[in-house]
């Protein structure tokens, strides 16, 4: 009977693969990955909490004070969470998938940061046309306006033309 958690059992679906073995994972092994999952699941939670506050005051703080690179705290953080990530492993047990397990997703194709830039491409061009209908209906006030202006003074519509 195999121990759990040797070494071998422990190499990191990170390193590429590299010397794991696609063997049908027993239920105890299952149970652990289960239990391990959801502990890392919390911690990264944790993470997740507490790194929004520290990211958020680094970036006031790189644009109050404006030294240096700008965002440079801000960046240091990112590369601290990154850092984190990387030693927390979250989806390391996607190394004992069994090639016959069932694919509940296709892969990715896109990201959160492909949908952020498909807003704020659509916001920019909603913001063009916005300033666009602005300026054509700012135009016909001013139109209207001086047609007044001139009715008023009697000079009718060809003060308009000229």
């Amino acid at each position: 009977m195999k121990t759990i958690g040797t070494t071998e059992d422990r190499t990191s679906a990170t390193e590429g693969g590299a010397g794991i073995e696609k063997r049908p994972a027993g239920w105890a092994r299952v149970l652990r990955d289960v239990l391990v999952f959801q502990f890392k699941l919390v911690v990264d939670g944790l993470k997740d909490l507490g790194l929004a506050q520290v990211a958020l005051g680094a970036a006031m703080i790189d644009l109050v004070r404006r030294d240096g690179t700008p965002g440079r705290r801000f960046y240091a953080v990112v590369r601290l969470s990154d850092r984190f990530d990387r030693w927390l492993d979250l989806h390391e047990p996607l190394a004992r998938i069994p090639d016959d397990a069932p694919e509940y997703a296709p892969p990715a194709r896109r990201s959160v940061d492909d949908l952020i830039d498909g807003v704020e491409s659509s916001a920019r061009v909603v913001a063009e046309a916005s300033v666009s209908v602005s300026t054509r209906g700012l135009d016909l006030v001013r139109r209207e306006a001086r047609r007044r202006r001139a009715s008023r003074m009697g000079m009718g519509g060809e003060a308009l033309r000229a």
